[in-house]
């Protein structure tokens, strides 16, 4: 049985974090867990049963997921976590690791905040309840954000919003111009922030919105949606989704992955709770 549900953060953290929510699975038999696809965000994933393992290295208790091409977790039995999925390029507010180094690696809490992210694991541990665990974590990230938010870096939060969220419209020529910056500057600058480059943000960025919309509204028929979101042709979107994914869209958008995947519907337009 899988139980998956969202919980909205505080007012203050609702701009970087999109939600928090749990997910849990539980059988008799191994099972496979949906693949993580690649993404413009980062998750922060508290194991609440033990830790999952990816090429059967097992993970830490707590760590980041900040897929920039398409892995799977092994099968297991028993699945728990509470994660913390945070917006675009959020995450370097909280801590001094650069996002360089947190694509697609899976740094544990103690190693992104030492003693502080071992305390904050004991507290996790003294209580089940989720809306408590919640609680915690967000009072953690109010304090790590006053450590290492950054005024002068908070430009390139509106930089990879209007890169987001207008992606169809919008050129890197036109949206450095707009910043003010030369290209070269806008470039070097954006790598430097999240760890990319700003046409491979894009690109991640275009394939992410078309993968969602085609799973959440159980679509197999890809072609208008693709053609809408800025792609030249069909032949254009599978060589991307190759790159991206070693598979196909056919091979990919098959019965079980339009069942089972970890995309979420806005929380703004649902009934979730607010932890």
């Amino acid at each position: 049985m899988l139980k998956n549900k969202s919980y909205k953060p505080t007012p203050f953290l609702s701009k970087y974090i999109d939600r928090f929510y749990t997910f849990e699975k539980k059988s008799s038999d191994y099972f496979e867990l949906p693949a993580v696809l690649p993404g413009t965000g980062l998750e922060l994933l508290f194991h609440l049963d033990k830790p999952l393992s990816i090429n059967n290295n097992r993970l830490p208790r707590a760590h980041t997921v900040c897929p920039r091409k398409m892995f799977k977790f092994d099968k297991d039995k028993s699945v728990s976590f509470l994660s913390v999925r945070f917006k675009s390029g959020a995450f370097r507010h909280f801590c001094s690791v650069p996002f360089s180094e947190l694509n697609d690696t899976y740094y544990s809490v103690q190693n992104l905040w030492q003693e502080k992210g071992e305390e904050l694991l004991n507290k996790l541990d003294k209580n089940p309840n989720i809306e408590f665990k919640i609680k915690e974590v967000e009072l953690f990230l109010r304090s790590t954000f006053k450590e290492h938010h950054d005024e002068d870096n908070d430009k390139w939060d509106s930089i990879i919003e209007e890169l987001y969220y207008n992606f169809k419209s919008n050129t890197i020529q036109k949206i450095s111009k707009s910043s003010y910056l030369s290209l070269r500057q806008f470039e070097r600058g954006f790598k430097k922030q999240f760890g990319i480059t700003a046409k491979e943000f894009q690109k991640i960025t275009r394939f992410q919105e078309v993968i969602k919309s085609l799973l959440l509204n159980k679509n197999p028929a890809y072609l208008d949606t693709v053609l809408e979101n800025g792609y030249f042709d069909q032949s254009h979107f599978i060589k991307e989704f190759k790159s991206l994914t070693q598979q196909t869209p056919l091979e990919y958008l098959t019965s079980n992955n339009f069942k089972s995947h970890f995309y979420h519907k806005s929380i703004n337009a649902s009934s979730q709770q607010r932890a």
